[in-house]
């Protein structure tokens, strides 16, 4: 029975790092795909960094530790990343009261980074490249 409970364990991380990746190389690609919406939309938040700046971080963060988080490297530093890059975009993009749609979409990175905390505190699971 505990090695039956071990292997789904070990599955349930798999696919919970391959739920949270997925989210954010699909926002990379998205950038990516239409770079102009991406900056205007960055400058439009009122970020204190260049737009371009900001694009390139979001992108290069958004990909990497997206891709670190399927394969299972690196992946409680990757996790810890993705939570710190989560916490000035939802205030930026989606911390507004007023407006019911950025409340849930705040509430969903809110989400979003109790699965990082998650994979943080349980780590990778068999199923990776980290020992762990």
């Amino acid at each position: 029975m505990r090695w039956q409970l071990s292997k789904l364990e070990n599955i349930f991380k798999l696919v919970g790092r391959l739920a949270i990746s997925a989210i954010f190389i699909f926002a990379a690609v998205g950038k990516v795909m239409n770079p102009s919406g991406a900056m205007s939309y960055i400058q439009s938040a009122g970020i204190p960094v260049p737009a371009g700046l900001a694009y390139a971080v979001a992108v290069a963060v958004e990909v990497i530790c997206g891709t670190l988080l399927i394969i299972g490297w690196r992946t409680r530093l990757s996790a810890f990343v993705l939570f710190l890059f989560l916490v000035p975009a939802t205030y930026f993009f989606h911390f507004d009261p007023s407006s019911r749609i950025q409340t849930v979409m705040a509430l969903k990175n809110i989400a979003i980074a109790g699965g990082l905390f998650f994979i943080m505190a349980a780590g990778p699971g068999r199923f990776s490249l980290d020992k762990g």
